[in-house]
């Protein structure tokens, strides 16, 4: 029996890592305006094409997430003159959203996917979810961790 558990934990493990990079070989650079935490109406055609940057697909109730805005706020520091960093929140409402940002001094851009359309577009599997376009739009990174090397991307 217990090697039925375990024929069956490394099936699933092995659909779930094709499903990400199944999405990751599909994700094209797709154009898309989101309101952000302020109001103020967002596209990333604004960026995209002419700097690089990084989407952070994220919610607030994920542990990942909540882990990782130390080491995006020093990204946004310390790149902020060459790389766009907008985090895109996944199905919250704003209160939860500037609530969440004011109690973990989040210091980078955060747009809100009320419907979940733009992580439906870029085949979003599971949060956290980074994708890192370059200077021309491209895909050069997606994955549920953050790049061990950002720069070597750039």
């Amino acid at each position: 029996m217990r090697s039925g558990k375990t024929f069956f934990a490394a099936v699933l493990a092995a659909l779930l890592c094709a499903a990400i990079a199944g999405a990751a070989n599909a994700v094209e650079w797709t154009e898309f305006t989101l309101e952000s935490s302020g109001g103020e109406s967002v596209s990333l055609g604004r960026f995209a094409g002419t700097h690089p940057v990084l989407l952070v697909f994220w919610a607030t109730w994920c542990p990942h997430c909540n882990a990782a805005v130390p080491e995006i706020n020093a990204i946004h520091a310390r790149m902020g003159g060459r790389l766009k960093v907008l985090a895109i929140n996944y199905m919250e409402n704003r209160q939860k959203v500037t609530a969440f940002m004011k109690a973990k001094s989040v210091a980078y851009p955060v747009l809100l996917d009320i419907d979940g359309k733009v992580a439906s577009q870029y085949r979003v599997v599971g949060i956290p979810t980074y994708v890192l376009l370059d200077k021309d739009g491209k895909v050069v990174y997606f994955d549920n961790a953050l790049p061990a090397h950002l720069e070597k991307y750039l």
